[in-house]
């Protein structure tokens, strides 16, 4: 398949970005081909580098494949390690083993991988590393002593997936999200504590039936998510969603709007956090009634349901964050009435900013890929029309940075 068949229809965040791909001795070594071609796909171009050991676990052809670039093994004499550290503007190591990370911690570049990682370094480039090891020596005081060393480096060390009690290979999505936000933006959140909701709710009526929306949950987890590869400790609340919450944010799965709301109180009792982005779609009514056995549609030709509405999750906020950020979905069919709706919510929860979702668009909104926003302060407002979730996580995110940096 052409490099260029697989761009297609893509958000391309990394586009024009030149990536070397370090593959190190682990066994999660063949999931550096999908990260490769997941790269390419975000507009990267990619180069590998392997050390001897891994290619006894997966063949360089493969990765030259993957690529379009010849892997680089051995030290040859030709400088390969200059002329990669000129030519990449970052480096990322996925797997990264012990023996990988602790040559670059302390200098041994017996290796073109670390001595390319070394003249990097030296370069002032960004270095990206994804641990992949067993649980004993991701424990042992070697690790830790190199992380600290590689971090003091200014090297960025993306939280372990562990699992299975052991550091796995990252989940592929949150892996490459991760390095289009520490090459594009750094980790400008580090320390940060942000509150994040995302996905639909939903309210019975009966053990089987439902209110709810076609909320995917996509929007609030790549919030979630680009905050976290930016350095924040997120905690996510999430209902119903069709995606996977990033690895590494602590998750509170919750179904009905009360216990989302019930989660909101708790946690801003509990904690302080600099930012609280409330992006899920939480159900506005629910039934009056919940009838405790499933009612029988042999016994009646129609319904007749009285709702009630839910108690509002922005309400339930104890200790306000320092940034409060919602959503608003409008039907609207100006700009301006969108904008008008939006600046009410504003007022009314006392809000920041608010992130207006225009439920007209026939290509953006729920479910979709895209969304139809407007950005609504209280100074003024700004309407992109129709953006990629992931760029509309990133504007929200950077708002977020950007008022901490003031």
């Amino acid at each position: 398949m052409l490099i260029e068949e697989i761009r297609k229809h893509e958000h391309m965040p990394l586009a024009g970005k030149r990536i070397a791909l370090g593959v190190s001795g682990s066994v999660a070594a063949y999931r550096s081909v999908d990260l490769a071609r997941k790269l390419i796909r975000m507009g990267a171009e990619v180069r590998p580098i392997l050390t001897r050991f891994a290619t006894k676990l997966i063949g360089p052809d493969l990765l030259w494949w993957a690529t379009g670039n010849k892997p680089l093994v051995e030290m040859t004499g030709e400088t390969e390690h200059i002329d990669v550290a000129k030519w990449a503007d970052a480096l990322v190591i996925a797997p990264a083993t012990l023996n990988t990370m602790s040559k670059i911690a302390y200098g041994i570049l017996d290796e073109l991988l670390p001595l390319t990682a070394a003249t990097m370094m030296g370069d002032g480039k960004k270095i990206i590393i994804a641990p992949a090891m067993n649980m004993r020596l991701y424990t042992s005081p070697q690790y830790e002593k190199a992380r600290r060393l590689l971090e003091d480096y200014n090297v960025v060390i993306i939280p372990p997936f562990i699992e299975e009690n052991k550091v796995k290979f990252p989940p592929l999505d949150d892996l490459a999200h991760c390095v289009d936000a520490v090459v594009n933006r750094g980790q400008d959140l580090k320390g940060k504590r942000i509150v994040v909701t995302a996905g639909a709710t939903r309210e019975y009526l009966d053990p089987v039936r439902v209110l709810t929306n076609p909320s995917s949950g996509l929007m609030g987890i790549l919030i979630a998510r680009e905050a976290a590869c930016r350095g924040a400790i997120v905690d996510l609340v999430s209902g119903i969603s069709r995606f996977d919450p990033p690895y590494m944010v602590n998750n509170i799965s919750v179904e009905t709007t009360s216990d989302m709301a019930l989660a909101i109180e708790r946690l801003t009792s509990e904690r302080e956090y600099d930012a609280g982005i409330f992006a899920a779609a939480p159900a506005d009514y629910k039934p009056k009634v919940y009838h405790e056995e499933k009612l029988s549609t042999r016994d009646m030709r129609s319904l007749v349901i009285e709702l009630e509405a839910t108690k509002k999750v922005l309400k339930s906020i104890v200790k306000r964050p320092r940034l409060l950020i919602g959503f608003a979905a409008e039907s609207s069919k100006v700009s301006e009435e969108l904008v008008e709706k939006s600046r009410v919510k504003l007022l009314d929860y006392n809000l920041d900013l608010v992130v207006a979702n225009n439920i007209l668009s026939e290509k953006a909104g729920f479910s979709k890929p895209l969304l139809e926003v407007c950005y609504v302060w209280k100074e003024g407002f700004q309407c992109p029309g129709e953006s990629f979730k992931e760029v509309v996580a990133r504007a929200i995110v950077d708002y977020v940075a950007g008022r901490f940096k003031l």
